[in-house]
């Protein structure tokens, strides 16, 4: 291959980048929403596995969109076909619901297997570039992508159609799911690993428990209740009267009593706590609640559980520590 003197590899780029925006808009406005909707009811009803079956180019785009599902909270995984030949086609059930990738819809080692998966009462569901392909018409249900050409100058490499794959496999994807009623915490259960884990952990995992929390009765002087206060380090205390919470008072509390001159020694906690504080939930996400702290410059809040009692603490010492920002 002759290589040519000068290139300007951003100029190349930048088409190929527009080709593919191209080639996503024309699948964009051209999917059939009946297609669309028949695939996605199709799936969503499966009582086993949603398995992908591929190879090449368009078995990697499957295999991503089939790692998606699984982290969304639907089982699923991947097989390819030329292992699928060689016994991996045991792991496939007529419980499960099988979805092949494939631009020509004749890619020789899909259709080998297709006799196959006939025998074992397995329903396919499909997405290739020809709705008259082999694939497509022995699919229950099949969505087409019309797309003229490919985003590399010789039209050969796929590249706008595994760009459109992968778009489209994530539509059916985010689609299904959110009919399952998938939530933010279901997520977070899906990924307990990394920095992606660490941002869906709750309150209560890393807060001070309410056992440790410094209890102060109402009654007794600022500065018997800061000698207390200051054995637990905690930089508040939690003010009771008759056994009930009323109020914290805090070391910046005690500052602005000392600027107001404030007699510390005969002076009542309970007179002089803050009543209305803030709290947040122990099933809060702790990222959330970091935020709140950052606004609203607040860097210890009070944590109740779902019954409204006093569970714990958190402060922004626990969520540095604990590495989440």
């Amino acid at each position: 291959m002759k290589k040519p003197k000068k290139i300007n590899f951003f100029e190349i780029g930048k088409k190929v980048i527009s080709s593919e925006i191209d080639a996503l808009q024309v699948v964009s406005s051209g999917i059939d929403k009946k297609d669309f909707n028949e695939v996605c009811n199709f799936l969503s009803k499966t009582n086993g596995n949603l398995i992908f079956l591929g190879i090449g180019k368009s078995g990697k785009v499957s295999e991503k969109i089939s790692a998606t599902l699984s982290s969304l909270g639907k089982p699923s995984f991947y097989i390819n076909a030329a292992e699928a030949s060689h016994g991996d086609l045991g792991a496939i059930t007529k419980k499960d619901s099988l979805i092949i990738f494939s631009y020509s819809g004749e890619t020789e080692e899909l259709v080998d297997l297709l006799h196959n998966l006939k025998q074992k009462k397995v329903n396919i569901c499909s997405i290739t570039g020809n709705k008259n392909s082999t694939i497509a018409l022995s699919s229950i249900a099949h969505i087409s992508l019309d797309l003229d050409k490919e985003a590399d100058m010789l039209n050969l490499a796929p590249t706008s159609s595994t760009t459109a794959m992968m778009m489209i496999g994530d539509a059916i994807a985010i689609a299904i799911t959110n009919f399952d009623g998938f939530e933010r915490s279901d997520f977070g259960a899906n990924h307990p690993g990394g920095s992606l884990g660490k941002s869906f952990i709750k309150v209560k995992e890393i807060m001070i428990n309410e056992k440790d929390l410094p209890f102060i009765d109402g009654n007794i002087s600022i500065i018997d209740a800061m000698e207390k206060i200051s054995k637990k380090g905690f930089g508040l205390g939690l003010i009771q009267i008759q056994g009930l919470v009323k109020g914290i008072f805090t070391d910046g509390d005690l500052r602005r009593m000392i600027n107001n001159r404030i007699d510390l020694t005969s002076t009542p906690i309970k007179k002089v706590m803050s009543k209305n504080f803030k709290f947040v939930s122990d099933l809060d996400l702790v990222l959330d609640v970091a935020r709140i702290m950052e606004d609203q410059k607040i860097y210890s809040l009070i944590v109740k559980g779902s019954n409204k009692k006093i569970t714990g603490l958190i402060r922004m010492h626990e969520i540095l520590s604990a590495k989440i920002i």
